[in-house]
């Protein structure tokens, strides 16, 4: 079963976070080839993170918080290398929490996925 993390870095944003987390989970539902992870990193939100409810086709939501204020770009070469440093995974998919990514296209991605699995897409 191939393993895929979501890397999404959000700044504050949290209700759209949320709701990204539940559309993606609507639309991946009926992947039973995949595991999904999300690893949230929280570039020093000066907003309370609430408790995020994890849809139960998800086996986990982690958020790591940084110390201060990095931006995007920051928050992704993080999140790469913790995934990389401490994550079994096969694929991430970066998206953003502000809901400026559609989770429609991860159908697309994850055909890519199956049928070239050693290709960046």
């Amino acid at each position: 079963m191939k393993k895929i993390i979501f890397l999404i870095p959000v700044f504050n944003d949290w209700e759209s976070l949320s709701k990204l987390i539940e559309e993606v989970s609507k639309v991946i539902e009926k992947n039973i080839n995949f595991e999904f992870k999300f690893l949230i990193i929280n570039d020093g939100s000066n907003k309370f993170a609430p408790k995020i409810k994890k849809p139960e086709n998800i086996i986990s939501i982690k958020i790591i918080n940084m110390r201060e204020n990095r931006g995007h770009t920051k928050c992704i070469a993080f999140g790469i290398s913790y995934i990389n440093d401490n994550e079994k995974f096969d694929n991430v998919i970066l998206m953003d929490g502000d809901g400026e990514d559609r989770p429609e296209e991860i159908l697309n991605l994850l055909e890519v996925i199956t049928k070239n699995p050693k290709k960046s897409i």
